[in-house]
């Protein structure tokens, strides 16, 4: 009997302990703040400024500050200090709850910030056991404040979903190369290849379009903020941001981009808008459905000779009225232009990045390693630093289809 009233005691004494566990528990996420995206900036005294975009819970108008600013369903924090921790120490007491950042979509580094260096910031990042991996890094072409505060949703409820979505849209496309926190940290601490990442900025809807494609005129040749679409300001993500180690060294278009996702097998697929052979002032829209890419990197005298050959599944999706009745002929003539079209912008891009920028952000270095008899010899050799003497035999086949096209019988 006594063992019996004891035994309902201590079940008793554990539900209670349970609930109290759970009241703690219910309190404590009461008092979190969800950080969205964090933006790293350099203040003109060279100190560091960090924005925290908080999430606004439902129901909430958002907290109000001297540095503070509202932007959809989140609010901008901003403080200027020494790093990561110290900031975040700040900001809490600011906002009387602690930041969580464990739902962080987005890192976003200033172009100036990241051209002076990022590899401290990464490590902080790295260590920090909330951050996840998984979230996005972003360069800036503005100010990364002056980027969250112009993150506006337009078909999307929440500024976490909205950037999930974005890079999705712009992976779907190949204007841009999705980049994550392990990636690029990654990349940074190997010797195969250098680091790259998403370029972004603030679309305010009045440029005309950007200059720095390959091919004037075309509509893969534009870059984040030099796109010629009319709308409200936001922020958009297009082409890839350039480093060597920790540093940023330069930029790539949209064009530039499918050429580095088409050299890794990593591009999805993407609408190519290529020049008429037939007429100079045309454009044919090409979809490439497939592409599979296969290098070869052989150290002769010391000089990487990287050959790569590409086998291209495309279809015409618009063309002019005046090619309704492709036959044999018009079709391998389409077929041999697209061959070289696409032959040369890639080799633009591979001669870019080794003689311009200096970067091997195609990662070739994993085909050259097996050129060396030891992980020494490869070491001593110094892949990094030996690719701006790289020399490159781009080679493609095309694969043209026209039957989607509506044609006169």
């Amino acid at each position: 009997m006594k063992a019996r009233k004891f035994l309902i005691i201590l079940i008793v004494i554990v539900l209670l302990a349970m609930t109290l566990i759970g009241l703690d528990s219910i309190n404590a996420i009461d008092n979190l703040a969800y950080v969205v995206s964090i933006g790293f900036d350099i203040k003109d005294n060279g100190k560091l400024e960090l924005s925290f975009q908080v999430a606004i819970p439902s129901g909430n108008s958002g907290s109000s500050g001297s540095d503070s600013s509202q932007s959809s369903d989140s609010i901008i924090n901003s403080v200027e200090c020494n790093s990561l921790e110290s900031g975040i120490n700040l900001v809490n007491s600011y906002l009387g709850k602690q930041l969580n950042l464990s739902h962080c979509k987005a890192i976003v580094f200033s172009q100036e910030i990241a051209t002076k260096g990022i590899g401290e910031y990464l490590y902080t990042l790295m260590n920090n056991i909330e951050i996840r991996p998984t979230c996005n890094v972003i360069i800036s072409r503005c100010n990364a404040k002056y980027f969250l505060n112009n993150s506006k949703p337009m078909l999307e409820q929440l500024s976490s979903k909205y950037y999930e979505v974005s890079s999705t849209a712009e992976r779907s496309t190949g204007y841009t190369s999705d980049t994550t926190l392990q990636e690029f940290f990654s990349s940074m601490t190997d010797t195969f290849g250098e680091c790259y990442a998403i370029l972004g900025s603030v679309n305010d809807g009045t440029n005309s379009g950007g200059d720095a494609g390959i091919s004037n005129g075309n509509d893969n040749s534009s870059i984040a903020s030099e796109t010629p679409i009319d709308t409200q300001k936001n922020i958009e993500t297009l082409g890839v941001a350039v480093f060597k180690d920790d540093k940023l060294v330069g930029e790539l278009n949209g064009l530039e981009s499918i050429a580095q996702l088409m050299l890794k097998n990593e591009l999805k697929n993407a609408t190519l808008s290529i020049p008429s052979p037939f007429e100079s002032t045309n454009f044919i829209d090409l979809y490439i459905e497939k592409s599979k890419c296969k290098s070869d990197v052989k150290i002769v005298n010391g000089t990487p000779y990287i050959k790569s050959h590409l086998d291209v599944s495309t279809r015409i999706i618009s063309m002019s009225d005046d090619y309704k009745n492709l036959d044999k002929s018009t079709i391998n003539i389409i077929e041999e232009y697209a061959k070289n079209y696409i032959e040369s912008f890639i080799s633009d891009f591979a001669y870019k990045t080794s003689k311009e920028l200096k970067s091997d952000i195609a990662c070739f270095g994993k085909y050259a390693v097996s050129d060396f008899p030891t992980w020494q010899d490869w070491q001593d050799y110094n892949w990094l630093n030996n690719y701006q003497n790289a020399f490159f035999n781009i080679d493609a086949t095309v694969n043209l289809k026209s039957r989607y096209l509506i044609v006169d019988t």
